[in-house]
């Protein structure tokens, strides 16, 4: 995709100044990127929340049990640490791209360059009524898995949880809330579970363990209103089905947080196009994370990766070319793991095509092929070769000759060596 791209000049001989638009993993990983190559400009952090940097993806593992060192990943001094200017509990409402103006709920602020790394939040689809009632709890940040926590501990074991999508997500809470002794009802509109990521029969194998952890699964089962006055005090389905709990959550898909940018002149489609720079069509504002559309590794298409290392990997090729260093990003596979359940998971790339496939007692290998090359694979139970099939899927080797061999527990490294 060609953008035209606007361009900016220095205002005044200050020292440069970088802001940044969010502070998850591609803000900090550009922050990182742009002192370790030693810009003496300042940087400025915006945040939506009142704290310090935290991992996402930590989120679930803080939930059972407060590992702060793990949530707080790069420290709880960050911003001294790196001399960030900090705008905690600040978001950014408005922004002039033409004038290098930021407007956040306290006040203006010109910046030399920017990125938006604003992330995405939950949304619970406009088709369920009463969605904005009081009472809905998301799974994507900290302030709302702080409210979670709470609720809880405030209701003790037995508790019910109502928990509207059977994605990622929503599995993930479950087997978090399951796991602090609350009974979670997960619902699911598909015939299996995280349908956007499994097959049906991989989802089988997830749906008998979280049942064993007491999950309730509902598939085939659609939210339609949630019932209540001035809070919510249930959910009726499709169906006609009342459930209801003591805490509802919605995780039914994530949505880039572009809000702002309504009216600007930045280019905006589910999220922001990039080029291989990370630049949007203003050559001095990158974008990156979960707001950036970039380049698939397969189809080439644009589109959202919602993913950590992703992020990183965003954050650092936008800070090294802010820099005036030449970085193309390159596409990143999707991979997915969940650590929460009883086995081992790892579903990695395009799950179509040709199906090479072994199962046994907890125990699943299923290797994807187009054009006798390794587009995908799900490993459930023993993921030891994941890294040579992971090797195998980057550089797009043919596999024809290693057909007979690729599902075989002794299927390793040493196979390398020859056919690569």
């Amino acid at each position: 995709m060609s953008l035209n791209r606007s361009r900016s000049t220095k205002l005044s001989d200050d020292k440069e100044k970088i802001h940044i638009i969010g502070a998850g993993p591609a803000g900090v990983s550009a922050v990182e990127t742009l002192r370790a190559n030693n810009f003496a400009g300042e940087i400025h952090l915006y945040s939506a929340e009142d704290s310090p940097p935290y991992s996402p993806a930590a989120l679930g593992e803080y939930l059972l049990q407060d590992e702060e060192d793990i949530l707080f990943w790069k420290g709880r001094n960050f911003a001294e640490k790196y001399h960030v200017v900090e705008h905690r509990n600040e978001p950014v409402i408005e922004l002039d791209p033409e004038n290098n103006i930021l407007t956040s709920r306290h006040s203006n602020y010109h910046f030399d360059k920017l990125l938006i790394a604003s992330g995405s939040s939950l949304h619970i689809s406009s088709v369920i009524t009463g969605h904005d009632k009081p009472g809905l709890l998301n799974f994507k940040n900290l302030s709302s898995t702080e409210k979670i926590k709470a609720l809880a501990q405030e209701k003790g074991q037995e508790a019910q949880a109502i928990i509207v999508g059977g994605g990622f997500i929503g599995v993930e809470i479950a087997l978090c809330l399951a796991q602090l002794g609350i009974k979670p009802s997960v619902l699911n509109r598909r015939g299996w579970i995280m349908p956007r990521l499994l097959d049906k029969e991989t989802a089988s194998y997830v749906v008998k363990d979280l049942e064993s952890q007491g999950v309730n699964v509902l598939l085939n089962t659609e939210g339609n209103e949630f019932l209540g006055e001035e809070e919510i005090t249930g959910l009726k389905t499709t169906s006609g089905q009342i459930l209801q709990g003591d805490i509802y959550i919605a995780a039914t898909g994530v949505k880039p947080n572009i809000e702002f940018l309504d009216g600007t002149s930045i280019k905006t489609d589910w999220g922001i196009p990039v080029n291989s720079r990370l630049e949007t069509n203003f050559d001095h504002i990158y974008a990156a994370g979960d707001v950036a559309l970039t380049r698939d590794f397969f189809s080439g298409e644009l589109k959202s990766h919602g993913l950590h290392p992703v992020a990183v990997n965003h954050g650092r090729t936008a800070a090294l070319n802010m820099l005036g260093q030449e970085q193309q990003y390159q596409p990143m596979l999707s991979m997915n793991s969940l650590k929460e359940l009883n086995f081992k998971l790892m579903v990695v790339g395009e799950l179509n095509g040709e199906v090479l496939k072994k199962e046994g007692e907890g125990y699943l290998r299923k290797i994807y092929l187009q054009e006798d090359r390794i587009v995908g694979f799900v490993l459930l139970g023993d993921i030891s070769a994941s890294g040579i099939f992971l090797s195998l899927l980057k550089k797009k080797t043919n596999v024809k000759d290693l057909k007979d061999k690729l599902l075989n527990s002794d299927f390793n490294n040493s196979y390398l060596t020859s056919f690569i």
